[in-house]
Parts: C-alpha cells; structure tokens; sequence
C-alpha cells in the first residue's frame, strides 16, 4: 500500500497554474497521466468555439472606423494622409484574413469524433497565442502610424495653438491604451504557451 501510495505521488503531474482560471485547468488533474478527462476537453472545445465565433465578428467589425474615416474625410485629407489611411487599410486585409482564419480552427469545427477533441483544442490554443503574439505587436505598429498622422498635421496642416494641443493630448492618452493593450496581449500570449504546454503533455501519454 505504502509503494502503491508513493508511486501515485511520483507520477502526479504538477497542477496547472491557478492564473489560468478557467475549465482547462481541471484537465490536468493530480491523477495518474494515463487518465485523460474527455468530457472537459469536450467541453473547454465547446467554450472555445463559441468564443472564436464571437471574436470573429470583433474583428470584422474593428476595421468599420478606419472605413468610416476614409468614407467620411477623405476629401478633406491631404495627400500624405490619405497614402497612410489607403495604406493602414489595404494592410490590413491580409492581417485581418489571417486572424480570421486562426479562429476557424475551434469556431466551425463539428463534434464528430471524440478522439480528435484534444487535437483540436490543442490546435486552437496554439492559434490563440499567434493571435495574441500578433495583437501584442499591432500596438506598436499602430502607434507608429499614428505618429505619422500626427507628424503629417503638424508639418503640412494648419494648425492653431489649441489644435496642437489637442493632438498632443489625444496622442498621449492613444500611448497609454497601447501600452496597456501590449501589456495585456502578452500576458495573454504567456497564458495560451502555459495552456499548449499542458495540452502537448496530455496528448503524449494518450
């Protein structure tokens, strides 16, 4: 009973990280690494999918004030601005079509086979740190654009005194967002690694 008991605590895995807070931290549970609990893969799947679906319509609608922008002051732009607004767009697209597709992998898949449900989730969080990496460097590159808009008004438009410090105001508090959004997206990018690590290891005992 003693070497029974033992060899259940050497082979217990260490538990998941308590910042994860959601259903993938139950799956790997201090048990022997053998058992594989199906049913909260299914249903962390499940969770997943839904999310995904929903993000994806975040993301489509995201680009409607860069289109609103473009519709609504085009005529009123210089030239150098509407090559940076045309080109933040047409950029954009690609970026967009990306993202949209590394949601697809959980958000249209169909519960056929319950083997594949640990492949497929495994597949989803991997995408889901891609995003983030990615999400987590959109704010620098976005805060370059913005500097650009702002280095263009400043040079070529006519600005009084109190439009200046406008923009100065604005840019600063644009800074502060993307700084916590790079914060945030990090930590998320760090949270789906530790989730992937988990998942890769359930997958090798199988």
């Amino acid at each position: 009973m003693h070497n029974s008991d033992k060899e259940n605590q050497t082979n217990s895995p260490v538990p998941v990280d308590d910042e994860q807070n959601d259903a993938l931290s139950a799956l790997w549970q201090a048990q022997p690494v053998t058992t594989i609990n199906l049913s909260e893969v299914k249903a962390s799947l499940s969770s997943e999918r839904i999310k995904q679906r929903w993000y994806m319509v975040l993301d489509l609608l995201m680009i409607a004030p860069g289109v609103y922008v473009f519709l609504k002051y085009w005529d009123n732009m210089s030239y150098i601005a509407q090559i940076i607004i045309l080109f933040i767009l047409i950029s954009s697209l690609p970026f967009l079509a990306y993202q949209l597709w590394l949601r697809s992998e959980a958000a249209f898949y169909k519960n056929t086979q319950t083997a594949d449900h640990l492949a497929k989730l495994t597949k989803q969080i991997k995408n889901n740190a891609r995003i983030a990496y990615m999400t987590k460097h959109s704010t620098w590159i976005g805060m370059i654009f913005g500097i650009g808009l702002a280095l263009e008004r400043y040079f070529f438009g006519d600005l009084a005194s109190e439009k200046l410090a406008r923009i100065s105001i604005v840019m600063t508090s644009v800074s502060i967002v993307m700084l916590v959004w790079y914060v945030w997206a990090n930590k998320r990018q760090k949270r789906f690694e530790r989730q992937l690590e988990t998942l890769e290891k359930m997958a090798q005992q199988r």
